[in-house]
């Protein structure tokens, strides 16, 4: 009957004592979680306790919110018919919420359930992810092609579009969607979902299904890419980064760095700016050392040196045995600190202090970092991802991505999209694998 799915064990039913309002929304939000709603007896036995649980009184809108939530949800995620309209009765059973707003969620993800040609404002809801997935799906077993244009448009965060390839390609051609529009919907929704490149699992399953689909041509060149000049984020972008730096340094009370050594850092840079009259980092690259030596200090760069002018490096001091040589090796070209835990932000700063042009060296992804210095400030999330995009390149055997005149960026040039694929996690033979691709419709 269902398609089966990881084991889920019932401990408790609606007659047992320990079966109240709370024990009850947990075991549905874990066979949520789990998805394990597809298993036929977690089915049968989850449409049990929602049949037989009582949600008469003034206390329990948390509880007939959550049921109707989970109706909705498993009412999307199957197509027997038979098994639908049995969660249906069960919904028509549940009480009405008391509270508004409750009461607004719950009427709207019964109305997911239904036909209708009108899509609701989520704007408000607690359960905004879960109601858009809801209606996203009833549109696409409608076919209904505006009303799945205008969700996937108006929440691409929240629609999941690869997950459902197939049916919207299905419903594209139905309503006999045109090559230009269909790939302009589809192609907005990866820029949304990340403006900056394609991730190469994604790129050979995903989006060659749709573009196969549509006989749309595609090509690997990088030509037009350097048509558009490249852009940086401005000095003013650069020092909130180096403020939201400053202050999470200095807020963990000297745990990542101590203030004294991560001071120098300015000192330092202004120093090598002045004697090299370097401006706003412009030919200029900060090597995470110890990330491109492997642990260890490296003994050769050529490949650096071949791509950029100016090659500063920032490592922690060498044992006292090779200490003499490593420094002598560097020749005045690199920044020293005690701390190896310090590394990522004596070189994020330091970067940041030559200017807004500047690249690195490194395979590290900063992802720690990153949560912890914007703390979701969405427009620090920006600027971060703006700067770190484009400024890094990644390593392998002392060799480094070939240096790029172009942004990674999705989008459109001369009317056609183009679209940096690459392995971000840097698990291909050749680092990222990055390949440039052009959409010809």
């Amino acid at each position: 009957m269902l398609e089966m799915a990881p084991q889920f064990q019932f401990l408790a039913s609606p007659s047992d004592p320990v079966c109240n309002e709370k024990t009850t929304q947990s075991l549905l939000a874990e066979v949520l979680r789990c998805h394990t709603y597809f298993d036929e007896t977690v089915f049968l036995n989850t449409l049990k306790i929602l049949s037989e649980t009582k949600t008469i009184g003034n206390r329990t809108d948390g509880l007939r919110l959550a049921m109707i939530r989970y109706i909705g949800i498993v009412f999307h995620s199957i197509k027997d018919e038979k098994l639908r309209k049995s969660l249906s009765d069960v919904a028509n059973k549940v009480d009405k919420c008391k509270i508004p707003t409750f009461k607004a969620e719950q009427e709207l993800f019964f109305a997911s359930m239904q036909p209708s040609e009108n899509i609701p404002n989520f704007a408000k809801c607690m359960h905004k992810t879960d109601l858009i997935v809801c209606y996203f799906r009833r549109e696409l077993e409608a076919k209904n092609w505006k009303n799945v244009r205008d969700l996937i448009a108006l929440h691409p965060k929240f629609v999941p579009l690869y997950e459902h390839v197939d049916e919207f390609l299905k419903v594209a051609k139905h309503q006999k969607v045109t090559k230009e529009e269909l790939l302009d919907v589809f192609m907005h929704y990866a820029q949304a979902n990340n403006p900056y490149f394609v991730e190469e699992d994604d790129f050979n399953k995903v989006m060659k299904i749709v573009f196969k689909s549509y006989n749309v041509t595609v090509s690997d060149t990088v030509s037009d890419m350097n048509t558009v000049k490249k852009t940086y984020i401005s000095v003013k972008e650069a020092s909130l980064l180096k403020k939201a730096i400053d202050e999470y340094v200095y807020n963990s009370k000297e745990g990542f760095v101590k203030s004294k050594e991560y001071e120098k850092v300015a000192v330092r840079v202004r120093e090598w700016k002045k004697a090299r009259k370097l401006k706003d980092g412009k030919n200029v690259v900060v090597v995470d050392s110890l990330n491109f030596g492997v642990g260890r200090d490296p003994v050769e760069w050529n490949d650096i040196s071949n791509q950029f002018q100016h090659v500063l490096f920032a490592t922690r001091y060498p044992p006292s045995l090779v200490r003499d040589k490593v420094i002598k090796r560097y020749d005045g070209n690199a920044l020293f600190c005690d701390k190896l835990s310090a590394d990522d932000l004596i070189i994020l700063r330091m970067a940041l202090e030559f200017g807004p042009q500047t690249s690195l060296v490194t395979n590290d992804q900063y992802r720690d970092h990153r949560r912890a210095v914007c703390n979701l400030d969405p427009i620090l999330e920006k600027i971060w991802d703006d700067f770190l995009i484009d400024a890094v390149y990644r390593h392998k055997d002392n060799c480094i991505e070939p240096r790029r005149s172009y942004n990674l960026r999705v989008r459109k040039i001369n009317d056609r999209w183009h679209i940096p694929v690459l392995n971000f996690e840097g698990s291909s033979e050749n680092m990222r694998n990055l390949k440039i691709y052009r959409i010809d419709t």
